[in-house]
């Protein structure tokens, strides 16, 4: 039994419970949704929703507010990440709501929260290695340097909010907790953008480890140089194109650009454009067609054309960015994707078929950045109330090929199904989904780690995705 357990997860047998009152909050955002139609703006809602998550992140805190327990399955990476990814992930919400202005005092059932202060003693517990929640000293790979540079932006999108209440001796222990992450061995992909806006967020608030400058001009350019593809679209080995280059890639050059507008403003702003020029024939009411790893971040989805709608507005108007955003949202919510006061393990239900094993219970999380970039674009340009402008596939049926990554887009206006075939394996069989089931969890019970099926070949080998036929179905 021991020798079966070698590869065990720190964790794997503490369980969370749901939050009492759960079942409660989870129908009111549901109601919130389902009004959309009534004469309530249409920030009332993301405001439920920012309270909705808000309030989960509250619940489930640790007692010094570094590790946000939520319940779910955990990942291969252990409890302690799977806790530091709840509070990195939902850190860059908080820090946009606050960013433009408002209140940092929030009620939740009742209860007046200062959020100001509950960020504060979560960072200053997670960053001190003589605290018993601290996150950790930072190993080469180690999911930390992912999670950090969510602390990082965080940190600088509230910086006159939460960095300025901190001691010079704080902000140095906070700086050197993120600067470990810059001299380690990364996965060469979009982790390459981790390190840059650790550093180049720190850079800003002004304690950077300025020893590191030529490193991280490097990285990027080799960046640049190594996966760029063409018409806004990069490689992400070893998986090559999928959704991340829209909520990992794309999200972050935008924030480098808020962050130092004079790093490579030109490059971002074009592929920028030239990305949302083809993505955003994606969206429907339906939806968008799922394919590619990490499905749990799919409503994180529409970011990219939140942020176009700000950097970008010839392209995209806010009108659009906006009714790409709500009908997403409105899509998921009202299938059920958020349940006990987060983000559910699956495409709608927790479904572990198609869960990573490095995704556990704060993973799903990153489904916020669409909600963390429209609170922050909103400080700018008025999003919420933008005169509406319809999505293409409301307006009319479309056929669009990408001929640089390989993808058609197909529109169909009566029935808002969006079809996305991809080119190059249009000769191969559909493949079929392996599900999860009794086996997986015989084998996990007595492993204490998580055993899922590998699905690589069901979300990208496939010839067609659809909206019609959402993962986890199959035509």
């Amino acid at each position: 039994m021991n020798g079966i357990r070698d590869r065990s997860v720190e964790g794997w047998t503490q369980a969370v419970e749901p939050f009492e009152g759960y079942k409660e909050a989870d129908l009111k955002i549901k109601s919130a949704f389902k009004s959309n139609s009534n004469s309530a703006t249409p920030f009332v809602r993301y405001q439920e929703l920012f309270s909705y998550f808000t309030n989960g992140f509250n619940e489930y805190r640790s007692k010094n507010g570094a590790l946000i327990h939520y319940p779910g399955d955990l990942s291969s990476n252990g409890r302690k990440i799977n806790a530091l990814e709840g509070f990195a992930r939902y850190f860059p919400l908080a820090a946009s709501w606050l960013s433009g202005g408002k209140p940092n005092i929030v009620l939740l059932n009742n209860n007046e929260v200062d959020l100001v202060a509950l960020l504060r003693e979560g960072i200053l517990a997670g960053t001190d290695p003589n605290n018993a929640e601290y996150w950790g000293d930072i190993q080469n790979r180690d999911q930390r340097i992912v999670e950090a540079a969510d602390i990082a932006l965080g940190l600088w999108i509230s910086r006159d909010l939460i960095w300025t209440t901190l001691t010079t001796k704080e902000k140095e222990r906070i700086a050197n907790w993120l600067n470990q992450s810059l001299n380690k061995e990364i996965e060469n992909n979009n982790w390459n953008l981790f390190p840059i806006t650790i550093h180049k967020s720190l850079e800003s608030l002004g304690y950077s480890d300025k020893t590191y400058d030529q490193k991280i001009y490097e990285t990027y350019q080799n960046y640049k140089t190594q996966f760029y593809l063409g018409e806004g679209w990069f490689n992400d080995p070893p998986n090559g194109v999928d959704y991340y280059n829209a909520w990992a890639i794309h999200y972050s050059l935008f924030w480098l650009d808020q962050i130092d507008p004079d790093l490579d403003p030109k490059f971002i702003r074009k592929t920028h454009k030239e990305f949302l020029a083809f993505y955003r024939f994606l969206f429907s009411e339906n939806g968008f067609p799922i394919m590619g790893r990490s499905v749990c971040y799919r409503i994180a989805a529409p970011a990219p054309l939140i942020t176009g709608a700000l950097i970008v507005p010839n392209e995209i108007p806010p009108g659009l960015a906006f009714r790409a955003l709500d009908l997403t949202w409105s899509f998921f919510v009202e299938n059920n994707s958020l349940q006990q006061g987060t983000v559910t393990q699956g495409y709608f239900e927790p479904d572990m078929s198609i869960l990573d094993s490095y995704s556990g219970t704060g993973s799903c999380q990153w489904s916020l950045r669409s909600l963390i970039v429209a609170f922050y674009v909103d400080n700018y340009i008025p999003l919420w109330n933008s005169p509406e402008v319809k999505l293409p596939v409301e307006i009319d049926d479309f056929s669009i090929t990408n001929n640089t990554i390989g993808w058609r887009i197909i529109g169909d206006k009566s029935t808002q199904t969006i079809d996305l075939e991809l080119l190059h394996n249009k000769e191969k069989a559909q493949p079929k989904l392996v599900k999860y089931g009794i086996n997986n969890k015989i084998k996990e019970y007595i492993a204490h780690r998580p055993i899922r099926p590998n699905n690589h070949n069901a979300l990208y080998n496939g010839y067609l995705y659809s909206t019609a036929f959402p993962v986890p179905s199959s035509p």
